[in-house]
């Protein structure tokens, strides 16, 4: 099975710092073909996986960007609640835009950089 946006940063990770599946699911006291599942998209990516898995990463030295969202995009959904409304808007929109890809690309590069000044 292929794996998804998540699955492969995840093995990426895995395997730049040079763990396999069995060991790192040792390590988090789970199953290698849980993890394995998480990967290929057949089980959703909880919050509190994410968290589990990107602080394995993290206390490994190598940790993922944007986890969180590839987790989303993974599981094809997107938690709407506790947002603000015009952010619960701005979602909908997109996801039902017909947006081109470089449009996105775009906006995408918008995003980026507004992020990045806040972080300055």
């Amino acid at each position: 099975m292929a794996l998804t946006a998540f699955g492969k940063a995840v093995r990426k990770a895995r395997v730049d710092v040079g763990q396999t599946l069995l060991s790192m699911a040792e390590q988090l006291d789970t199953t290698a073909s849980f993890l394995s599942a998480m990967e290929t998209g057949r089980k959703k990516v909880s919050s509190q996986w994410v968290a589990k898995i990107g602080k394995f990463f993290e206390e490994n030295g190598h940790p993922i960007a944007d986890l969180e969202r590839l987790a989303a995009v993974s599981n094809e959904s997107v938690a709407l609640d506790g947002l603000p409304l015009q952010q619960q808007l701005l979602v909908a929109g997109f996801a039902q835009s017909n947006f081109t890809a470089e449009e996105l690309k775009q906006i995408a590069q918008l995003f980026d950089k507004i992020n990045k000044r806040k972080k300055e």
